[in-house]
């Protein structure tokens, strides 16, 4: 597998951390509502209370030595072009038992929170999205905002798991560790992943040609490294104003900041479909650190190459997620696609999306 490596321009990154840390904290970075809002959406009566079960599970921590990442390899099982091996869950549960509500799990040593929506009946098997926030937001927050149903699609459920940042700063991450994500990089929050889907996957029925990936900012840049990571397994995502750093293109549009990326390339061989969203001139982050409207235009070209579908959702609201775009239809984009079978929008058509919305066929 080839990496990209690359440095850039610039080396204040102290002074960019400590303005950005005030910003985030009067704003959130994202999504509207304020920051540690409770939590209202999702369609779970699971709670607050640690796992949301009787027995009290869901709040043990499993044994680790190492904040790494733990899969053995890169990309897993085949892309979205159909074929191939049939897809697996290669990850094992650290320990601990996933439960409505909150949940902790063991990773290496630090112990991290995760969120789940179960869908009416969990005994039933079930896709699983990954919804992660933006930098300087909250768990909270982000799952009342982003309010993905578990019972969108009735025929299709999905488990619904919001992670809770580890908080990293500039220069290690932008509360996710989004730097470096090659199989040879070590990576705490796709070591994260890995303990979720492994822990999911042991104790429930997962169907492993249903996962997804859904962010925001930051946690855009955070889905878009998974996909990277993980091709064949997160085939379909969402990226709502991110960027993908495995694109020189866009690592050049970062000002200031002096830092080496490592990520995964795209290989076209995989295949994949993108729901991505922008917000015109004024989707940027704090500082004028990237303008993420101008990290989407690279990005559509990048994208093809890659042979990557794209659905196309531009808007004018600046950096917040499209105002038009429902949980919904989020849920009937997941529910269109499965790892290692073609797109429906192969075809060249697609429909219940924004009037804005256009479709990008590589």
């Amino acid at each position: 597998m080839q990496t990209i490596e690359r440095g850039f321009r610039g080396a204040w990154w102290t002074v960019v951390a400590l303005s950005i840390a005030a910003c985030s904290s009067e704003t959130g970075d994202e999504q509207g509502g304020s920051a540690g809002a409770p939590s209202t959406g999702g369609g779970q009566d699971g709670g607050a209370n640690a796992g949301g079960s009787s027995d009290g599970a869901g709040t043990n921590a499993g044994a680790g030595d190492s904040g790494g990442d733990t899969s053995a390899g890169g990309a897993i099982g085949v892309g979205g072009s159909g074929g191939g091996e049939p897809i697996t869950i290669p990850f094992a549960c650290p320990g601990g038992r996933i439960a409505p509500g909150m949940n902790q799990v063991q990773v290496g040593d630090l112990t991290r929170s995760f969120y789940v929506d179960f869908p009416s009946d969990p005994s039933q098997p079930m896709g699983v999205v990954f919804s992660w926030h933006g930098f300087g937001d909250t768990l909270e927050n982000h799952r009342a905002a982003s309010a993905l149903d578990p019972n969108g699609d009735p025929a299709l459920p999905l488990a619904v798991i919001t992670p809770d940042d580890s908080g990293l700063q500039p220069p290690m991450g932008l509360d996710w560790d989004i730097a470096k994500g090659t199989p040879a990089d070590t990576n705490r929050d796709l070591a994260f992943f890995e303990a979720m889907l492994g822990c999911m996957n042991a104790q429930y029925s997962i169907d492993p040609t249903r996962i997804y990936s859904y962010g925001f900012s930051a946690g855009s840049v955070m889905t878009s490294l998974l996909h990277s990571r993980y091709p064949g397994l997160l085939s379909a995502i969402v990226a709502i104003s991110g960027a993908w750093f495995n694109d020189p293109a866009e690592q050049d549009l970062v000002n200031f900041i002096d830092i080496a990326w490592s990520w995964p390339e795209l290989d076209p061989a995989d295949g994949g479909t993108v729901l991505l969203t922008h917000g015109g001139p004024n989707d940027q982050t704090v500082l004028g650190i990237m303008n993420l409207e101008d990290a989407a235009q690279a990005a559509f070209p990048f994208l093809k190459a890659a042979n990557r579908i794209v659905v196309d959702c531009p808007h004018e609201n600046g950096h917040s997620p499209h105002p038009e775009m429902t949980p919904a239809m989020v849920s009937a984009f997941f529910s269109a696609h499965r790892a290692g079978q073609p797109s429906p929008y192969e075809s060249g058509t697609i429909q219940g999306f924004p009037a804005s919305c256009q479709l990008r066929l590589p």
